[in-house]
């Protein structure tokens, strides 16, 4: 639930800071109250709040502006960025998953968990505009159009309390709305302005074009080695600078690289996104990271540590994609996308499991890199080695003893004392 609360309102924000500094004052402590090691507990809110804005269908800010610079529809951009947000997001609740199994972990009591009646009543404060946004941007009205309904539909949910009884601090209440408003407003309108004078000094010094000749130079034609050069410079350009800004400056000078090697602009456009968000997960300088170890009271390096493990999907997803655009939903048919989806969708599952060394419980050292061969076989968009993965899974799936270490499950232990207690 922390991933899924992280992932809806980083959406909103369009910031992995704020997001952190939101949704963390209760998600943190309520996972080390669950057991979860303050710094793991940290890297997941850090890596949810970061994937926050590659999630449909706001996407922050980044998703109107990549819109304006490919001159693409805003609901073509939200539909291509759906399958790769959710595998991102499959991920790391796997690795959750796996890190809960290996830890013995165990969720909430059922008496602390809120009855359904309680959380679609306090839901419907933001269904409603989510669903008045989705509805104006599936009519193809301007998202600006759609943006100003929305925001004008939560204007009778101030005269309600989240119980649906009137409330008489409504004034106070649209009052703290409009000026938070202003505020962000004029935080992405200066983050902009910024960006374009950064723009015009790039274009007039000829810097950008400078770099965008040292990265095809480097690269020597070779596709690969251009994305890794592609992908070192925008996690650079996005060092402590947010999101839109990153987006702006890594997409005028990378770019035109990219497209000039005959990939489509908007998986180019999507892989320089995606890398100029991971900044904030990134060390040596990673926002997101510090404010949410400093939340948890934890180690920032740890928590870095648990960030990467938890969140290379991001790293692997944008060069599925630019391999494979199916996944993006712009090329290819519904049974290609369908493969590269179970495809991938398997390599997460290896690789997490080969990262975190949990499966069915605790991995040896062999067993770890056979996952990890695994992992690699799948996301590889090639018919022999997808045979080879395949009878890779089957094996690791039927094999019981030789990939797993001899020390006992936690929750084996945990079940057996259980078992004898009672």
């Amino acid at each position: 639930m922390a991933t899924v609360a992280s992932a809806m309102f980083g959406s909103i924000s369009g910031s992995a800071s704020a997001n952190v500094v939101t949704t963390g004052a209760f998600t943190i402590p309520m996972m080390k109250k669950l057991g979860f090691r303050p710094p793991f507990a940290a890297a997941v809110e850090a890596v949810a709040s970061t994937g926050g804005q590659i999630m449909p269908p706001i996407m922050g800010a980044g998703a109107f502006i990549m819109a304006e610079l490919t001159q693409t529809p805003y609901l073509k951009i939200a539909i291509a960025a759906s399958l790769p947000a959710i595998l991102y997001f499959f991920t790391v609740w796997i690795g959750v998953h796996f890190f809960a199994m290996r830890d013995g972990l165990h969720g909430l009591e059922a008496k602390e968990i809120p009855s359904w009646s309680e959380t679609i009543g306090a839901s419907g404060f933001f269904i409603i505009p989510f669903a008045v946004l989705i509805f104006f941007l599936i009519r193809l009205y301007t998202p600006q159009y759609a943006a100003f309904w929305a925001t004008l539909s939560t204007l009778p949910l101030a005269f309600v309390t989240t119980d649906w009884k009137f409330d008489r601090t409504f004034l106070t209440k649209i009052k703290g709305a409009v000026q938070e408003g202003a505020s962000q407003v004029a935080m992405i309108a200066s983050i902009c302005a910024c960006a374009q004078i950064i723009i015009a000094i790039l274009s007039y010094t000829g810097f950008g074009v400078k770099i965008s000749t040292l990265i095809v130079d480097l690269g020597g034609g070779n596709l690969f080695l251009t994305l890794v050069l592609t992908m070192a410079a925008c996690i650079i350009l996005g060092m402590e600078v947010p999101t839109t800004a990153a987006y702006i400056m890594a997409a005028v000078v990378a770019a035109p690289v990219l497209i000039k090697l005959g990939i489509h602009p908007l998986a180019a456009h999507f892989f320089i996104f995606y890398y100029a968000i991971l900044s904030a997960i990134t060390p040596p300088v990673c926002g997101a990271v510090f404010i949410a170890s400093g939340m948890a009271g934890a180690d920032w390096i740890e928590t870095a540590g648990y960030s990467l493990r938890l969140s290379y999907a991001a790293f692997l997803l944008p060069f599925v994609f630019i391999y494979d655009n199916s996944m993006l939903l712009i090329t290819g048919n519904l049974f290609d996308t369908l493969l590269c989806v179970i495809r991938v969708t398997m390599a997460m599952i290896f690789l997490s499991a080969g990262f975190i060394g949990q499966f069915r419980r605790e991995l040896n050292i062999p067993g770890k890199l056979v996952l990890l061969s695994v992992g690699v076989l799948w996301i590889v968009n090639y018919w022999l080695w997808d045979l080879l993965a395949l009878i890779g899974t089957i094996l690791v799936v039927w094999d019981r003893n030789l990939i797993y270490r001899n020390t006992p499950n936690p929750q084996k232990l945990e079940s057996e004392r259980m078992s004898s207690d009672g």
